[in-house]
């Protein structure tokens, strides 16, 4: 029973990991599926086909699986295209190549399940939260393509324009998202005690007991160059002078964007930018497009970018249609290497005893978490350990050869996002090296595998108990999946 739980974990893990992947694939597949039905001269024949095969209500027609779908799930038709899509996707996404079509049709059934009995239990999900998750996926894949361009997007995935990426997302985004929550319902009661914990560890073999990677608990000091005054001031005039110009000389704003503004993503359209509150803009530019009036222009104000103003173009609803340019002020060579000279000097201090590590980060660190004296926390677990593994670029080259109580030299990095140069040291705190699960040292990771553990077998007797009230039907070509057993 163990090992079986020990398997599921694995593949539950492996799931969520393409999930983000495969949920684009379906999306491109069933917009591609749509379009060839419209020119399609056997749509109807098609569509009463799959009405036929898609109702859960008993039928005196018989059952069949036309060609090309792989297998209907409550009110769900799953075709063949979305495996093979998908498994494409994950090759090329994830970097995942040795998922089967089993495993992922197994993961398709699982989802559209859910799906279907949160519709059926009344879950609803908002259309601000859908569509706030296409947009979350949409900048994770400019990202992975190194490009802020909509159409790039669009081409990539074969799309006319950026609506259809937001269109086809929106769908499965919704499905997805119905499942999520139709998971949590089940699991929302779930709790585990501190003697499971203990149970559930003894009963792993000492053998199969995991194995963590090496962690590290850290603090750091930061320090960020800053533009001198008189630049701050000069882009600020150069903004004004913009403004100005625009509203008493008629200037068009879209060509000065175009010509004058940092912000390489938006240039080239003139600046322009479309947003909802609900969207992942700064506070402070937010705050500017939501006080102004259509038409208005904002005077210049300062976000963790630079200095823009912005110009409210068009209000539909919910949604702002904006202009803006940005300009950063210059940071001399002089004023980079004046940082550079105060963590170094800051950083002798330390190594000489004359102030601990903590105060030195409380006195000139520019990192919010400064008051804590640097030290460095795990967003995911509230702890201060870190998986080595997990560390970027040069932090983590460097932490592999400092040992306890080391002090690094001086790190640079630039920030991609903002093309900016910081310097860092960082003190090692504590460094657990790679280790079998030990009950004391890892109690918390070993109490969140026990309680998924539990979360697990808590969504499969949910399961096992609604295969048999809702209309399952699976390809021939699938049969012999032995992962699909129990869903026949």
């Amino acid at each position: 029973m163990m090992r079986l739980t020990v398997i599921n974990l694995k593949l539950i893990i492996k799931y969520l990991g393409v999930i983000l992947v495969f949920a684009f694939a379906e999306a491109v597949t069933a917009q591609t599926t749509t379009n060839e039905e419209v020119e399609s001269s056997d749509k109807k024949n098609l569509q009463e086909t799959i009405a036929a095969l898609d109702s859960v209500k008993p039928s005196a027609k018989k059952r069949f699986l036309i060609d090309g779908v792989a297998g209907v799930i409550g009110d769900y038709v799953i075709l063949g295209s979305d495996i093979v899509s998908a498994k494409e996707q994950t090759k090329r996404q994830a970097g995942i190549s040795d998922i089967s079509s089993c495993e992922l049709m197994e993961s398709l059934l699982s989802e559209k399940m859910y799906a279907h009995h949160a519709i059926q239990d009344s879950i609803a999900i908002s259309d601000r939260e859908i569509e706030g998750s296409t947009e979350g996926q949409i900048q994770y894949f400019k990202n992975a393509l190194q490009t802020d361009d909509d159409q790039k997007i669009a081409d990539f995935y074969k799309k006319e324009n950026i609506t259809q990426v937001r269109e086809a997302l929106n769908r499965v985004n919704r499905d997805r998202l119905l499942a999520q929550r139709m998971q949590e319902r089940i699991t929302e009661a779930v709790e585990i005690t501190p003697e499971e914990v203990r149970e559930f560890f003894q009963s792993i073999p000492v053998d199969q007991r995991p194995l963590f990677n090496t962690e590290v608990e850290m603090a750091q000091i930061v320090v960020i160059p800053e533009p001198e005054q008189e630049e701050i001031d000069l882009v600020i005039n150069k903004l004004k002078g913009y403004r100005a110009d625009v509203l008493d000389n008629g200037a068009d704003f879209a060509a000065k964007a175009t010509l004058y503004s940092d912000d390489t993503g938006t240039e080239r359209q003139g600046g322009v930018l479309s947003l909802k509150r609900s969207d992942p803009f700064v506070k402070e530019f937010k705050d500017q497009a939501f006080s102004l009036q259509e038409g208005e222009i904002s005077e210049p104000f300062e976000t963790m970018f630079g200095y823009h103003i912005l110009y409210v173009q068009k209000i539909r609803g919910q949604v702002r249609d904006v202009r803006h340019i940005l300009l950063k002020p210059y940071i001399s060579v002089a004023q980079i290497e004046k940082s550079k000279e105060e963590l170094n000097a800051m950083r002798d201090r330390i190594i000489l005893g004359e102030i601990s590590f903590e105060d030195a980060a409380r006195e000139i660190s520019d990192e919010k978490n400064a008051e804590n004296g640097g030290k460095i926390i795990n967003p995911n677990t509230g702890t201060g350990r870190v998986e080595a593994v997990r560390l970027e670029g040069d932090m983590a080259s460097t932490v592999q050869f400092l040992e306890k109580g080391d002090i690094s030299g001086i790190i640079e990095e630039t920030d991609p996002r903002l093309g900016s140069k910081s310097f860092k040291i960082v003190y090692l705190i504590d460094k657990i090296p790679d280790h079998k699960a030990d009950y004391a040292n890892d109690y918390l990771k070993i109490k969140d595998l026990a309680l998924k553990n539990k979360q697990v077998e808590a969504i499969n007797k949910w399961r096992n108990e609604k295969l048999g009230d809702t209309y399952i039907k699976i390809g021939s070509e699938y049969m012999d999946c032995d992962i699909l057993n129990s869903w026949n």
